[in-house]
């Protein structure tokens, strides 16, 4: 009995203490976002990542390799985020113009509520090294290739003009919606979710197609408050 409840005890712990790391890593991952953002990656120092979190330089290099990863970490964080949405909206079931606009719609809602992160990507890419630059190479093209695979099933579907180009089609939605952290600042979730439902019925409409009444219902419903 006393081994047992000592190796509950041990497991709690191991827990905790697991948890305890995960918090953390979220924390130095959060204050780098927003070094980078404000200073530049360039212009930006682990040490000032070290002063925004309270620790000492040298701790903070327990968590991270360099500088150059914690950057990379930073957009890996953001792909495992945007590649689960991806993923529901390719796999799932329904019309394929209601996955499309909800998938626009989420992507959309995601850059808007994570602008720092989103625009990092945009700005920063160029500083990882190659081999982190052909992993985010490899990101972009998953992301084209899903987007114009629902394009196209909306084209099968008659839902989308079929003489559209899938390619160009893509190319021009990507354009816009990479292009949301150069010119929105932050609002309310009310304000955000009204640019993301903008965005996807231009979207559509340059596709061909029409918005959605489950896009529409869901920006309606989105409560007011600060992102």
């Amino acid at each position: 009995m006393v081994g047992k409840a000592g190796s509950k005890g041990k497991s709690r712990a191991s827990t905790g203490s697991l948890n305890g790391a995960r918090a953390r890593d979220a924390e130095v991952i959060e204050a780098a976002v927003r070094i980078f953002w404000e200073k530049g990656y360039a212009s930006a120092s682990i040490q000032d990542v070290a002063d925004a979190l309270g620790m000492l330089k040298g701790s903070l290099y327990y968590y991270i390799d360099s500088k150059e990863s914690l950057l990379f970490k930073i957009f890996e964080d953001s792909h495992d985020d945007l590649k689960g949405l991806t993923e529901t909206a390719v796999e799932g079931e329904g019309p394929a113009i209601d996955r499309l606009a909800r998938f626009l719609h989420d992507y959309a809602m995601w850059t808007l509520t994570h602008l720092e992160r989103a625009g990092l990507y945009s700005r920063e890419w160029r500083y990882v090294s190659d081999e982190q630059r052909s992993k985010l190479a490899e990101q972009q093209r998953y992301y084209d290739r899903s987007l114009r695979k629902l394009i196209t099933a909306g084209q099968n579907e008659g839902a989308l003009d079929a003489t559209i180009d899938p390619r160009t089609a893509s190319m021009f939605i990507w354009a816009a919606f990479t292009g949301l952290p150069d010119w929105y600042r932050s609002g309310t979730k009310a304000e955000a979710a009204k640019v993301a439902s903008t965005y996807v019925e231009l979207a559509l409409h340059a596709c061909g197609g029409q918005t959605p009444a489950v896009t529409a219902k869901a920006s309606s419903s989105t409560k007011t408050r600060k992102v």
